[in-house]
């Protein structure tokens, strides 16, 4: 991820845990991190590690595509995040993968 993209995401977390009610120490606890780390992710300092997101999530109660997705998504597009977010993670890679297919089949056909 490059610095933009930290910096999105440290602001996605921020306003999940903000909406969530949570403190950084909380969250620190959920995720097993300290609360020096959820600080530095929060300001755009560091990265979550793709395989450890799905933890972030879960304590957080947002799918996991809430943080790589902007704003405003419309009910589908918030379904199909709240459908993965369901998957465990050794699977999703494969649903992903399906998904990529289908989409572009339907957009060549």
């Amino acid at each position: 991820m490059n610095e933009d993209d930290n910096k999105k995401l440290g602001k996605r977390i921020k306003q999940a845990r903000q909406e969530a009610g949570m403190s950084q120490k909380e969250l620190a606890r959920r995720v097993e991190r300290t609360q020096g780390v959820i600080s530095t992710v929060e300001n755009g300092l560091s990265t979550i590690d793709a395989p450890d997101l799905p933890r972030w999530a879960v304590a957080l109660g947002k799918p996991v595509m809430y943080f790589y997705l902007g704003e405003g998504l419309d009910d589908a597009q918030q379904r199909a995040a709240a459908a993965l977010s369901l998957l465990p993670p050794e699977k999703l890679e494969v649903v992903l993968q399906m998904l990529e297919g289908m989409a572009l089949t339907v957009q060549q056909g």
